[in-house]
């Protein structure tokens, strides 16, 4: 949603340019209505709608108050922006679904980060493909870090959305690649290399790091000498410890934690921080000496560099998005913007420290999960992780030179692997496998049409537009005496409770635990009414001050099944974390 949010802000200055008269354009999100941009740009139906004067005048994004709506038909739209969920709904078993597809109607369909799909939402982009393609319409699929196996896969899906035979990729290891292909010419795919700017060619230092003392030291050093330093974790458990491994030496102005487990609206507020402070046009007093723990959602959307950064051991494809944000903006040797972007950059080269497993050319099949078991469930193929550090170990990244070496070095299907983690690899082929079967079930099936064959079509809230453990948008609220209030503040009731959102796992928030006194149970009751969804696909969690803290009860499922009690603590700070955990915060 950050992504698109980012990228409706800059389409609505040109998209007018596309069209030849008005055109609406919309954001297509869960919570586009918070986007003040996107608010400003509806006009409501009315007398106002027939004034000459209005029609005259120029707005840079404008919509329907119809269009805006709702979700299932913002597709109607001539152009828009949105969430990849958005589209994929268009073809899998869900209600409106025909409408969804009628609103891509013979548009160009843009994907960007299509890489980051994995195999079941991969599946469901074919379908979508296939759709779109028999229907009469244009794809542009967008990547850094495509692999070709993934590349052949997509355009098959839309060559057969044409009735025609898949094509064949020619051999071409350039990059950056445009690959084009054409029904009309069947057979026949196009390549273009595509020139580097001189500002993005550059060759990065790596250092391979298994002991975690030598990074925490390393960043210690950075901090003294004046960097600003980002360390990205691959889970939020990681990133709270590497917290408080500098809260009670770095006061909370130089020290900022980073990750998922925040409600929008201090999400939004720690984006916006990070860009004043890390952004293209941050200063050297605002960068100097201070330390960003962070997650995946650094990895994109956000245009900010940092002076020297870590990363947990993540798959070759994620080691360069992140390494994309170290150094980012050509400055001085104090971390001053440069005027003339062509100067060289002051400071030292570049250098990305990896932390991971002690290498090793004869792994186990438990070398990764034994080094690091949380991050073991996020990238379940160790061996891919292990093909990264072998990468990462000649020491250095030319970029973009070696981008493609790299990648199909890595997610190649035919890539020899140490015989302790083949048995790995091949359960998570089978669990890949199983997921593209679930992808082929839960889409629509054009060649047989709308006819009932015993599945269930399932309401916008439980399609599943992509796998993977279940989660619940667990709704945050605080105790005023015998009320319940947002956690976060707005005008309007409705955008106060969204603001307050946060994704949890089910496993650790399933349920809430009501309240035992009577009139506390009817107010938490009412306010469920107030929730956009009516407390039916959500879990509205009520806090209390207790001490310094706002702590609150809520039950988890277990793997057998049962409900587990916990105690929960919100702090805008550190985000969401279940008790015992604590953060000796220095002052």
């Amino acid at each position: 949603m950050a992504t698109a949010n980012a990228m409706y802000g800059r389409l609505s200055h040109f998209y007018a340019r596309l069209f030849d008269g008005l055109a609406s354009l919309v954001l297509a999100n869960g919570q586009r209505e918070l986007v003040e941009a996107f608010a400003a740009s509806v006009l409501r139906s009315g007398p106002v709608e027939h004034d000459l004067a209005q029609r005259d005048e120029t707005a840079s994004a404008r919509c329907t108050a119809w269009l805006a709506d709702h979700n299932k038909r913002v597709l109607l739209a001539p152009a828009g922006v949105g969430t990849i969920d958005q589209a994929l709904m268009a073809v899998l078993q869900g209600k409106h679904q025909s409408l969804r597809l009628l609103g891509l109607f013979r548009k160009v369909l843009i994907v960007d980060e299509v890489h980051a799909c994995d195999a079941y939402m991969q599946g469901v982009l074919e379908h979508l493909l296939r759709a779109h393609a028999s229907a009469g319409g244009s794809a542009i699929l967008l990547s850094a870090t495509l692999p070709e196996r993934m590349k052949r896969a997509l355009l098959a899906a839309f060559a057969e959305g044409c009735r025609q035979q898949p094509p064949t990729l020619p051999a071409d290891m350039a990059y950056p690649l445009i690959t084009s292909w054409n029904a009309d010419r069947a057979q026949h795919v196009e390549t273009y290399r595509v020139g580097t700017r001189a500002d993005v060619s550059r060759t990065v230092k790596i250092r391979y790091v298994a002991d975690l003392d030598e990074v925490v030291a390393g960043i210690r050093r950075a901090l003294d000498g004046g960097r600003c330093v980002c360390w990205v974790r691959n889970t939020i458990a990681d990133a709270m410890t590497a917290y408080a491994l500098f809260a009670h030496e770095l006061d909370a102005e130089r020290l900022m934690l980073f990750h998922a487990r925040f409600t929008l609206r201090d999400r939004l507020d720690m984006e916006a921080r990070i860009l004043d402070h890390f952004g293209a046009h941050s200063t050297s007093a605002q960068r100097r000496g201070r330390l960003v723990i962070a997650t995946q959602v650094a990895e994109q959307s956000l245009d900010a560099d940092w002076d020297w950064m870590i990363s947990d051991l993540a798959p070759i494809d994620r080691l360069i998005q992140r390494a994309g944000r170290l150094q980012r903006h050509r400055r001085d040797a104090l971390g001053n913007r440069l005027a003339n972007p062509a100067d060289p950059d002051g400071r030292e080269q570049p250098c990305l420290w990896v932390l991971g497993p002690a290498w090793t050319d004869a792994p186990r099949a438990t070398w990764f999960k034994d080094a690091c078991p949380k991050s073991s469930k996020v990238y379940r193929h160790h061996g891919q992780l292990w093909l990264t550090a072998r990468f990462i170990k000649e020491g250095q990244l030319h970029m973009p030179a070696d981008a493609r070496r790299l990648i199909e070095g890595v997610f190649t299907e035919d890539v020899d692997l140490p015989a302790g983690l083949q048995p790995v690899a091949n359960h998570v082929i089978g669990e890949e496998s199983s997921e593209a079967s679930h992808a082929y079930r839960n889409a629509i099936k054009l060649d047989v049409g709308y006819v009932w064959r015993g599945e269930q079509w399932w309401s916008d809230a439980q399609t599943p537009t992509r796998l993977g453990e279940a989660s619940a948008s667990v709704v945050l609220c605080r105790w005023d005496g015998e009320r319940l209030l947002p956690w976060a503040t707005h005008a309007q009731p409705r955008h106060a409770w969204a603001y307050s959102t946060v994704r949890v796992p089910e496993r650790l928030i399933a349920e809430v635990v009501p309240p035992s006194d009577p009139q506390r149970l009817r107010a938490w009751e009412e306010a469920k009414l107030t929730l956009p969804d009516q407390g039916k696909w959500s879990v509205l969690l009520p806090l209390e001050k207790t001490g310094r803290d706002w702590i609150g009860v809520a039950m988890g499922r277990a793997s057998s099944g049962e409900l587990v009690s916990r105690q929960w603590v919100y702090d805008a700070r550190f985000g969401l974390f279940p008790l015992p955990l604590r953060v000796n915060e220095r002052g």
